[in-house]
């Protein structure tokens, strides 16, 4: 999973654990049943006597309207926990039956939804939602209930927006936002192109769910990027990009204290739609070691180093295009707003991202520069130091080479970065032992055969890698390289002449 994708999952559950854990210091009114209890019931692992008490919370209508969706979310638990999954959604809709007018419980009845198993079967014209025995058709919900935690979203709306506690109204607003980019984000982005029907529940789909992915970005009737523009409210939304968009932006104006996590959510799907990376996807090779970065390739990996930071190489669904990027929607620029915040608790990851950014360009002064910003702010972090001494320092290899004849003098291909000048020491190889150890160790007849000790090519891995230094006979030659490297930390390739026939 890359970072963008890990981050939009993590961003949902931290929403979900924020709806269904607020209030619990609440003490319990006098008379009311006791949750502590009840969660001390499913911390020992009953969960039948748990969740009659969560059952009973849910469904009073005098519950704590602030506790009342984690009370569900417990009594949800319980059923999965007792195998009874195909019960949750009576006990959904009861609970928003009960509490129509609390958004706090639509916004966690939703989030239900969202995270339930989305399979079951169909039987006797009746889903029930999971595995079952018995047999009956196979359908998903997938559609279906993201539609349904969309039209309760949309219920809360209205009560959400006159609460007074705008931070956790942010927060409702980002939790809809994420709703609305579910099976919309990265390879599914084109269905962000159509607005969703929030009038009716789309009916059970047949199979396990699966998803299309369109190879590329989205493209308009003239072939430019489609980029989500903000509209002037949810009802004049004309896709569901636009709702989306409009969500996020009332998210940062009910709490402007989400606002860099909020530009760092949009940036993410910015820079997974367009930047150079969507190519590795296109049959591309991608990275340092897998393309010659020497040779001219005016549309491909070639011209990376040369993209401005308002410029980028993507994958459209009409190929791969060089194209400059609005600053509006230049994940760049907004990556680098954050980073530039001092006082951001989003800063790390924004610099961490910019920095990968410039290495996948090969721009790798500029990514060496936030890696060292990286670096003075979080010192102890051994993985910053290490990804930059990765670009600065000097680091060489030998290419994989085939077997040549014994009376010529031996060549190798060596890589290197940075490097001015390489010593190079050449060792006999002690066979016989070698060969004796194989013998012996086929002799004694393992139980499972261990292909490192019978894979005598792999010897020098093994004396390098495994330390396996008793097969390193006499030194028989020595010579000194000097070395001309590339600028800017690129890699370069010379063949080298040894002494060796």
């Amino acid at each position: 999973m890359n970072i963008a994708r890990a981050f939009a999952v993590l961003l949902l559950l931290s929403i979900l654990i924020g709806v269904l854990t607020m209030g619990n210091a609440v003490e319990p009114r006098p008379g009311a049943p006791d949750r502590r209890q009840f969660q001390k019931m499913f911390e020992d692992g009953n969960y039948k006597e748990a969740l009659e008490g969560f059952r009973k919370l849910a469904l009073d209508p005098k519950d704590d309207p602030r506790q009342v969706g984690q009370d569900l979310q417990m009594a949800v638990q319980c059923l999965q926990q007792l195998n009874r999954v195909d019960e949750v959604d009576a006990l959904i809709e009861s609970a928003i039956e009960v509490h129509k007018q609390n958004w706090r419980l639509l916004w966690a009845a939703a989030c239900q939804y969202m995270e339930l198993p989305h399979h079951g079967f169909m039987i006797a014209g009746k889903f029930h939602r999971g595995d079952q025995r018995g047999g009956g058709e196979v359908v998903n919900a997938n559609e279906r209930d993201r539609v349904r935690a969309l039209q309760l979203m949309v219920q809360a709306l209205p009560p959400a927006k006159q609460d007074a506690n705008h931070a956790e109204v942010g927060e409702f607003l980002l939790g809809l936002a994420n709703m609305l980019l579910n099976n919309r984000d990265f390879e599914e982005s084109w269905r962000l192109q159509y607005l969703t029907d929030l009038g009716q529940l789309p009916d059970y789909e047949e199979g396990w769910g699966s998803w299309r992915e369109i190879p590329g970005a989205p493209v308009d009737e003239n072939g430019k990027p489609v980029y989500h523009q903000v509209p002037k409210s949810f009802e004049t939304a004309q896709t569901d990009g636009q709702r989306w968009r409009w969500a996020l932006e009332q998210a940062v104006e009910f709490n402007p204290q989400q606002a860099d996590e909020v530009k760092l959510h949009f940036a993410d799907f910015l820079w997974n739609q367009f930047d150079v990376q969507t190519m590795a996807d296109y049959g591309w090779a991608f990275g340092r070691m897998a393309t010659d970065d020497t040779k001219q390739d005016e549309s491909g990996t070639y011209a990376l180093h040369t993209l401005g930071e308002n410029e980028t190489i993507a994958r459209l669904t009409t190929g791969i295009k060089r194209f400059e990027l609005p600053d509006e929607f230049n994940f760049i620029k907004l990556y680098q707003q954050v980073a530039d915040k001092p006082q951001s608790g989003w800063r790390i990851r924004a610099l961490g991202q910019l920095a990968e950014i410039f290495e996948n360009r090969r721009q790798y002064p500029r990514a060496a520069e936030f890696w060292r910003r990286l670096v003075e702010m979080a010192p102890e972090d051994d993985g910053h130091k290490h990804r930059l001494q990765q670009i600065v320092g000097n680091w060489g290899r030998f290419e994989p080479v085939m077997g040549q004849p014994a009376s010529d003098k031996a060549t190798v291909e060596y890589r290197f970065r940075n490097g001015k000048s390489v010593q190079f020491t050449a060792h006999a190889i002690k066979a016989q032992l070698l060969l004796d150890d194989v013998k012996a160790y086929v002799k004694s007849r393992p139980q499972e055969l261990d292909w490192d000790m019978l894979n005598l090519e792999n010897i020098g891995y093994r004396i390098v890698e495994q330390n396996q230094q008793k097969y390193l006979g006499e030194q028989v030659a020595a010579w000194k390289l000097d070395l001309e490297p590339r600028e800017k930390h690129f890699d370069k390739r010379v063949t080298v002449e040894t002494p060796l026939t």
